[in-house]
């Protein structure tokens, strides 16, 4: 059998292991806010204040009225916790489940699908904030916005595959997470959350060639009532395949030896 194929069967099985994943995140999220009186209402509050404060502090620093940028700095901050927090969190996929592993054969993709659900869950709670600020704002929402859901999924294949890469990586070499949370943060700053796409010229190398803005701009264009660029669906859906081809390869390989590395 070959590597790729070794790889996609460790993800289908991890995918047939739904109901197990989706347990474990469930628990995650509720472990997290335990004997919180408000519990996971505290994602949505802390999102909402980081929303609001920094968008009447940059509203006046780029010189735009605060109906007008307010929902795209809300959009981008919620899409972009999801976009850093998966990548981030993916790299500790197999070593916080070395208990699991070292006691239980499950597939390895189990333990992937297990972070991208629990940071799913986070994400839809933090979604409900953007119905506010574009009510408040005023900001229109029409039809365009049926194609956040095809963006949603093709950002979060390619979460997966990224993710499942990091996870074998970080088991193996412990100073992957801290290396990918230093990349994650500088991609922030270059990416299009704060500041607008069209305060750059639409070449711009920063939205062209960087993967993070398109995966912001398949999701974050059909919110705000705008079309997403047919570039960025080339690009991800370009991305997609040749990433899934490395990832399975590189686990069909190297997975089996995660319990070892542990």
């Amino acid at each position: 059998m070959s590597s790729i194929a070794r790889g996609a069967s460790d993800v289908l099985g991890g995918f047939g292991a739904w109901r197990m994943w989706w347990m474990l995140a469930k628990n995650d999220v509720v472990r997290r806010y335990r004997r919180s009186r408000l519990g996971q209402l505290w994602l949505t509050l802390s999102m909402a204040v980081m929303i609001f404060g920094m968008g009447a502090v940059y509203s006046s620093l780029f010189g735009s009225s605060l109906a007008d940028y307010m929902p795209h700095l809300g959009t981008g901050l919620v899409l972009w916790g999801l976009i850093s927090s998966a990548i981030n969190e993916s790299c500790s996929s197999f070593t916080e489940n070395e208990s699991i592993i070292r006691q239980i054969s499950l597939p390895r993709f189990t333990y992937l699908m297990r972070t991208l659900a629990r940071n799913l869950l986070v994400f839809v709670h933090n979604l409900v904030i953007l119905p506010v600020v574009y009510l408040v704002t005023g900001s229109p929402v029409d039809w365009c916005i049926l194609l956040f859901f095809p963006g949603l999924l093709l950002v979060l294949a390619n979460l997966a595959w990224i993710g499942y890469l990091l996870a074998i990586l970080s088991a193996r070499f412990r100073d992957i997470p801290q290396i990918v949370q230093s990349i994650v943060q500088v991609a922030f700053f270059v990416s299009p959350v704060v500041f607008k796409p069209s305060q750059l010229r639409v070449d711009h190398p920063v939205l062209i060639l960087n993967p993070f803005a398109s995966m912001l701009n398949v999701m974050s264009a059909p919110l705000l009532g705008q079309m997403p660029s047919l570039i960025s669906y080339l690009f991800l859906l370009v991305l997609l395949v040749f990433g899934w081809l490395l990832s399975l390869a590189f686990a069909g390989k190297f997975s089996h030896r995660v319990v070892y590395w542990l």
